[in-house]
């Protein structure tokens, strides 16, 4: 076997416990072209986003559609929380991809935060636009969890304009384009700067109705966040390395001497740990709601890895593990 075929059997196994864990058949896995709920929902997001007028360059179509995909999975089918709930959120993650597709200046990212709170127009719309979507959806929950919602968003965009600046500012002639060497001395800052950069904070807190009391949740979160985050990673961990992407992967690999699909293995394990965790304190926080909140859980987090699974975003068909 030739080291190219090795790493990728070792990525290939890393998507396959990962499925086994959430106890996800990738044989009866259905292709969006057969799934009979997904082209209605598609559909209606893209009728609600045309009647705001968000669908403006560089926010596309391809965006809202990529969002509601997502939210067919983590919300539709599952049916935990209200529709209208759903419906926004997946807009949301549709603009959302947008700044992760890298389609806004990086003065736009960096001035975000800044201009929300004091109230200035963004310098894009699309911006404009993802933060007045937050704000509908932090407004459905308590106001802890919507402010746990709008620190992850001013986050996650302040999080994108960094990623740009340390894969800018920190090669050096020893690194690839887009390297940057990581401090031995600072071996939390890659898992730190994930949880930034990614929508870990809010799928997470986005499992839950807005009708269930945080406080029966609440002190899951970080593992909660640890578990979108680990998943995400390993979900997207090759058609990332196609291209040759410094991901927290291989940011953590390289602190510990490891190659990226060797960290791969590392990430199943804590995963596990992590979901193991979660479901014994969902169950023990509320008896009245436990068996609800771990459903709500594990229906997120299994959507959202069916969804990576599925989109040909991650050219996970490569795998040759689908019926199709």
């Amino acid at each position: 076997m030739s080291a190219s075929a090795s790493l990728d059997q070792k990525v290939k196994q890393a998507v396959l416990d990962v499925l086994r864990e959430l106890n996800i058949e990738p044989p009866t896995l259905l292709p969006f072209d057969q799934t009979s709920t997904l082209e209605p929902f598609l559909l209606e997001c893209l009728e609600e986003v045309r009647r705001r007028n968000y669908i403006s360059p560089p926010v596309e179509e391809k965006h809202i559609r990529i969002g509601a995909t997502v939210g067919h999975y983590v919300w539709l089918l599952p049916s935990l929380v209200p529709h209208k709930l759903a419906l926004l959120a997946s807009l949301l993650m549709g603009l959302y991809y947008c700044i992760d597709d890298g389609c806004f200046a990086p003065q736009s990212l960096a001035e975000h935060a800044g201009r929300l709170v004091s109230g200035q127009v963004q310098l894009e719309r699309g911006l404009g636009h993802a933060a007045a979507l937050l704000e509908e959806v932090a407004g459905m929950y308590e106001s802890v969890v919507g402010d746990l919602l709008r620190m992850a968003h001013q986050a996650y965009v302040m999080g994108n304009y960094l990623e740009g600046r340390m894969a800018g500012e920190g090669k050096t002639s020893l690194l690839t384009v887009g390297q940057w060497e990581v401090n031995k001395n600072a071996p939390a800052f890659p898992s730190v700067m994930k949880t930034i950069t990614s929508a870990a904070t809010a799928l997470y807190l986005l499992s839950f109705p807005p009708a269930v009391p945080f406080t029966s949740y609440l002190q899951t979160l970080p593992d909660g966040i640890a578990i979108h985050d680990n998943t995400a990673d390993i979900m997207s961990y090759y058609k990332e390395s196609l291209v040759g992407e410094f991901n927290r992967v291989e940011q953590i690999a390289q602190l510990h001497g490891l190659s990226g699909p060797d960290m791969l293995a590392e990430l199943v394990q804590s995963t596990i740990a992590c979901h193991e965790r979660v479901v014994r304190a969902l169950g023990a926080s509320d008896p009245t709601r436990a068996l609800r909140l771990v459903e709500c859980h594990e229906q997120a987090v299994r959507g959202f890895v069916v969804f990576q699974a599925l989109h040909p975003r991650y050219k996970l068909r490569d795998f040759g593990v689908f019926s199709f």
